[in-house]
């Protein structure tokens, strides 16, 4: 399983996501798309549930192939259940491959959803935490830093930011600050990356007035199909056996 860690989502820029594996998070669906008539059945949480619905009728229009969907489950968090629906939709018609995953990219964006949902695909293709951004190739960043999932809870709809932050130096911080926690992920130490989503806890409560922490240190927030979750975290670095 795997979150997209220090991403604000910010209207008009487009910021690198660090993605990272997590331990203590559920999915469990059940995803059959085969080439043929009959009515659909989408037994997922909302809003997974419509924008998978939406997805397909995307990915019909798209290469020109109508199939009736099955896809029933849950998931701890939202964003997961619609990227994992879609990405088994794709390696059942076609493939799952970087190709492939462009196309998903781009109904991701017809549909308006923000970078860190299609970012989160490339974890049935990368076993490791990477950074992500779109038009660019992911960069692996290697499993130096283990985490673990203590506690996720949603929080309701994202609110509207206090300001428009779109055109300001805010958007070049939210950048740096996804980039440095990449590095310190390389690094492998756990130790920095709590400062850093520290900090990033801050822009949060800056662009969108959520208060920090959101639960027992060290937490977070992490931003789903249209609402936020509130996460508590562990983490640790890796020990070696060597």
């Amino acid at each position: 399983m795997a979150l997209p860690l220090a991403y604000v989502p910010i209207a008009g820029a487009s910021n690198p996501v660090l993605v990272a594996r997590v331990g203590g998070l559920s999915l469990d669906l059940d995803v059959e798309a085969v080439p043929s008539g009959g009515a659909d059945r989408i037994e997922l949480p909302e809003p997974a549930a419509e924008y998978v619905a939406s997805f397909k009728e995307e990915l019909e229009r798209t290469v020109s192939m109508r199939f009736r969907l099955v896809c029933r489950g849950r998931a701890d968090y939202d964003a997961l259940a619609y990227v994992g629906a879609t990405n088994e939709i794709l390696r059942s018609l076609l493939r799952l491959d970087r190709d492939s995953l462009d196309l998903a990219y781009s109904i991701d964006y017809r549909l308006g959803l923000p970078d860190h949902v299609p970012a989160l695909r490339l974890t049935d293709l990368i076993a490791s935490h990477y950074a992500w951004r779109y038009g660019e190739p992911p960069v692996e960043l290697g499993e130096s830093i283990v985490l673990r999932v203590r506690r996720i809870a949603t929080l309701g709809d994202l609110p509207q930011p206090f300001l428009d932050v779109s055109r300001e130096a805010l958007v070049h911080v939210a950048g740096k600050s996804v980039i440095a926690l990449a590095r310190v992920f390389m690094e492998g130490d756990a130790e920095k990356a709590e400062k850093i989503i520290e900090f990033v806890n801050g822009l949060w409560y800056s662009v969108y007035g959520l208060r920090v922490p959101c639960g027992e240190p060290p937490s977070t927030y992490v931003p789903g199909l249209r609402g936020v979750y509130c996460v508590e975290l562990g983490l640790s670095p890796r020990i070696s056996s060597f």
